[in-house]
């Protein structure tokens, strides 16, 4: 099997001295500037930030603080910088002493071939994070796909795509480039963090796509089902992100007509067509969220359900960025996850209902 020479090369031009990405970039140039909103602060009921212990691992609590908090926000500038002579081998980008992952896996000193195929522009249109983990290819992964596609061709890994991924880029009329290893003439890379206007812009092209899909006039709203997909093994403090009343709380919604969605058993087009017009969205915060975060009603509402120690706002970013709402409710400690009394359901729903009118 042959020697992965693209990574032993990095390791020398690495003992010559390892540059950063901005430093070999050929050119740099704003795609899209930075901006200046004030955002609402998020919807809870009184005395639920008490029951917060911890964030996310991939968070902390100040921030998380600032992110309900609303107000002044900055939204960072879209960045494109352009790579000369790239090489993509075994899930990684490497330009002298810089690589780019674009896998999760370990970088591999054998590899199964060598890549020959040559491309003369390419823009890299995946990250390490919408790799691994649904929603964040539904939030940050397909506007990074329509941004990349006006620069080139739009490439990522050769990870098999899912079925609901596949229902959504067909949705979307969208797809990647087939090229997945080989020597790049010109990389563009895309710094697209920002909840600037070039992703508003983004956002609302998805969402006016799914309303052409499925035109719905609005209805009360879904519960995105959690069960136990992702979350069945403790953290290391041994707790679980296990609804354990789900059911109890699935049947009260659905008692006041909402839709309920099983992301593990319906297709993304059923999904779609059930979420269509929703004016909340609720569900216990994971990737199954953003199902639904594009089909909501304009001016929806957003309400995620956390365990005390599991504090993470992430997709308050997103709702601001489209005019919605953002609430949150927490849940109580118990045995096998935790739970949320249907009294602190229905008080949250009933300030959604008075904030939001």
């Amino acid at each position: 099997m042959p020697i992965n020479l693209p990574y032993l090369r990095r390791s020398l031009w690495r003992l010559l001295g390892n540059g950063s990405l901005p430093e070999l970039c050929e050119k740099e140039w704003i795609v899209a500037p930075a901006c200046v909103t004030s955002t609402r602060p998020a919807l809870y009921i009184p005395g639920t930030l008490d029951n917060v212990t911890a964030s996310s691992a991939s968070s902390n609590l100040e921030q998380e603080m600032r992110r309900i908090k609303g107000g002044r926000t900055e939204h960072a500038a879209t960045i494109a910088r352009a790579l000369a002579d790239v090489t993509f081998s075994d899930g990684y980008l490497y330009k002298q002493g810089v690589k780019i992952p674009v896998s999760i896996q370990k970088e591999q000193l054998v590899i199964d071939r060598q890549p020959t195929a040559r491309k003369e522009v390419a823009v890299l249109a995946c990250g390490l994070t919408d790799i691994q983990f649904f929603g964040h290819w539904m939030t940050d992964g397909l506007p990074l796909l329509m941004a990349a596609r006006d620069l080139g061709p739009p490439i990522r890994n050769a990870a098999t795509l899912t079925g609901h991924q596949k229902e959504y880029l067909s949705m979307l009329n969208l797809g990647y480039d087939p090229f997945t290893a080989g020597k790049i003439g010109k990389l563009i890379v895309l710094e697209d963090y920002g909840q600037n206007n070039y992703k508003r812009d983004r956002y609302q092209a998805m969402r006016a796509r799914f309303r052409e899909v499925a035109p719905k006039p609005a209805h009360p709203g879904a519960l995105l089902l959690r069960g136990t997909s992702g979350v069945v093994t403790p953290d290391a403090q041994g707790n679980r992100r296990i609804l354990v009343n789900e059911a109890e709380i699935a049947e009260y919604l659905q008692s006041i007509g909402f839709q309920l969605i099983d992301s593990t058993k319906q297709s993304a087009r059923e999904i779609v067509e059930k979420t269509s017009g929703s004016k909340i969205i609720i569900g216990v915060e994971g990737s199954q969220i953003p199902h639904g975060l594009f089909t909501m009603a304009d001016k929806g509402t957003l309400i995620n359900i956390f365990p005390p120690f599991h504090f993470n706002n992430v997709l308050k970013g997103q709702t601001d960025c489209m005019e919605m709402h953002y609430a949150f409710t927490i849940g109580e400690v118990c045995q096998g996850g935790f739970r949320l009394p249907l009294d602190t359901l229905k008080k949250t729903l009933d300030l959604v209902a008075a904030k939001t009118a």
